[in-house]
């Protein structure tokens, strides 16, 4: 069966839930395993050994039809009966735009993680993984992309999650492999892991960070641009007020970064966050024709709204707004 893993070995060892959630049956409900990568067996098969797999995990009795098969895979639906339906954890990206966890640039770059991420899922779920197989999807630009599909049954007190956003600019290979590794340290605590986060390209030539991670608060782990300004050099001083504010707000994880913006000719201070547990970012209604006159006006506007204002006001970040400059502020 290749690479596609229903731990059907006798050398697997099974485990056999004792949850209350696979009580007594009382209802027929039934779980769909999508496109299951073609093997050896055939469709029907897979599904019987899907069968004898389900009940193994579960306890439950279950039977299994093979739905159909298509050059994509095979569906393979498993009927059975139980108190209640039970809760299909996948790590498949329901949401977001339509390659999301289809990052991996190989089938062999994908199955380098099965056994790593089969390993995490039963960690952090409490729920020894049913299938676990690599996808193929073919993205916006021609090219095949592998998802890393892994599926199970249980209530988790964390949730496997999918953060995606667009990132600014055009960063280079060393900042990309450093976002990359920055972000699962950054990220990952006792409430959170990131199992992966990804620079890919996305729609119409821009790039986009996803992450994927083991969560309890749906976290959404998000890059957005704090400045954009004409120069490195400005970018650069920014960046170094803003590593000031956060090294005074340890509990406010932030990552930032100067990155070449070729499409605004000129430089972004980027900003990954929990957008759910970071600062908030407001606009002063000042307007100012270029960067050198918000530059020189900054220091007093933030003063003003400092003392006038009850929002605590960090620091004001000059940016360029359509024709305009404006201030970002950054408030607690």
């Amino acid at each position: 069966m290749g690479h596609l893993r229903l731990f059907l070995s006798t050398f697997y060892a099974i485990v056999v839930f004792g949850n209350p959630a696979f009580a007594q049956p009382s209802g027929s409900y039934s779980y769909l395993a999508r496109e299951i990568p073609i093997s050896s067996v055939t469709c029907q098969t897979l599904a019987q050994n899907l069968a004898r797999r389900f009940l193994s995990l579960t306890g439950l009795p279950a039977t299994a039809r093979c739905q159909s098969t298509s050059p994509k895979g095979s569906d393979v639906l498993v009927n059975y009966e139980a108190s209640a339906p039970l809760n299909v954890i996948s790590t498949e990206a329901e949401l977001g735009f339509p390659g999301q966890g289809y990052e991996f640039a190989s089938k062999l770059q994908c199955e380098d993680k099965i056994s790593a991420e089969s390993s995490a899922f039963q960690q952090w779920t409490g729920s020894e993984p049913l299938l676990v197989f690599c996808r193929g999807k073919e993205n916006y630009y021609g090219l095949i992309r592998w998802a890393l599909i892994i599926e199970g049954f249980g209530d988790p007190d964390k949730q496997i999650g999918w953060a995606s956003s667009l990132f600014p600019g055009k960063p280079t290979e060393v900042q990309i492999n450093l976002i990359k590794s920055d972000v699962k340290s950054m990220f990952s605590d006792s409430s959170l892991t990131v199992r992966h986060a990804f620079l890919q390209d996305g729609e119409q030539g821009s790039l986009r960070l996803t992450v994927n991670y083991f969560g309890k608060y749906g976290e959404r782990i998000q890059a957005q641009s704090l400045a954009s300004v004409n120069t490195f050099a400005q970018c650069e001083s920014a960046l170094s007020e803003l590593q000031g504010i956060s090294a005074n707000n340890p509990n406010i994880k932030t990552l930032s970064y100067c990155v070449n913006n070729p499409y605004a000719l000129g430089a972004d201070l980027v900003v990954i966050m929990d957008v759910t547990r970071w600062y908030k970012i407001t606009q002063a209604p000042e307007s100012f024709t270029t960067y050198e006159q918000c530059a020189a006006a900054r220091p007093g506007i933030v003063e003003t709204y400092r003392a006038n204002y009850p929002e605590s006001v960090l620091a004001g970040f000059c940016t360029k707004w359509g024709p305009d400059w404006k201030i970002n502020f950054l408030e607690l």
